[in-house]
């Protein structure tokens, strides 16, 4: 199999026809996940590349390492839960509100890069912005998505809008599917100084990757919230077929 999606980085292109040979049962729950050497013949690419390309596998929880054997399809987790999650709604009903920290076209680090599934050092956006609460900052909201060119970001119609409105003025795509992913984190010190507390401080963080529906990856957004000021809810139906 050779990769051939010149605008996608290569390593890209090997994570998700990976993750679309998990995610259609070509490889199942527990499967061995072709070797590194495998790989590099297979695609004809590097094993540096490989690295980098399992390496967001791995990040996204859909393959786990062995040590000393290799890598293998993640199983399901047990107790798993959907959730909904709206942030328009979200903000309403906590009567937040935001403080627009920046907006800034920044280069793609290896991770934004992979997130947004483009080179390393292409040109994106980064919209930061602080979000308070009743008694003061309760969480920092962090997005990223590709710089279009003539297309430049506005701060009067950012500052409180959610990203599916943000994306759509900004590429005219609908958002077709959002991923979440919530881990528990302790406070970097420039998060503590702008949340006004310690560093190390528990937080909660959630982070969303937006898409369009042929797949493509329309940003990405990081929330950190001071870890008493949230909690998570939701409901499970672990004996029913339907949820």
């Amino acid at each position: 199999m050779k990769t051939n999606r010149d605008f996608m980085p290569v390593y890209y292109q090997l994570a998700d026809d990976l993750k679309q040979q998990i995610e259609s049962g070509e490889l199942k729950p527990g499967d061995a996940v072709p070797s590194e050497s495998q790989l590099v013949g297979d695609y004809g690419i590097s094993r540096v590349t490989v690295r980098r390309g399992l390496a967001i596998l791995l990040e996204a929880g859909l393959i786990e390492t062995v040590r000393g054997i290799g890598n293998f399809v993640a199983k399901p987790k047990l107790n798993q839960v959907t959730l909904t999650f709206q942030e328009k709604d979200s903000l309403e009903e906590h009567k937040l509100n935001y403080q627009l920290l920046e907006v800034k076209r920044i280069s793609a680090d290896d991770i934004t890069a992979s997130k947004l599934g483009v080179f390393k050092g292409t040109k994106v956006f980064r919209i930061r912005r602080l979000i308070h609460g009743d008694n003061g900052p309760v969480g920092i909201d962090m997005k990223y998505l590709p710089y279009i060119k003539g297309q430049p970001m506005l701060e009067n119609e950012i500052e409180y809008a959610d990203f599916p409105a943000i994306v759509a003025k900004h590429t005219n795509i609908t958002i077709h599917k959002i991923e979440m992913r919530i881990s528990a984190t302790p406070l970097s010190a420039e998060e503590a100084e702008l949340l006004k507390t310690v560093a190390g401080h528990p937080a909660l963080c959630v982070y969303r990757a937006f898409y369009a529906k042929d797949g493509t990856t329309l940003g990405f957004s990081k929330t950190i919230y001071r870890g008493e000021s949230f909690e998570l809810s939701g409901v499970s139906y672990p004996y029913s077929a339907k949820v």
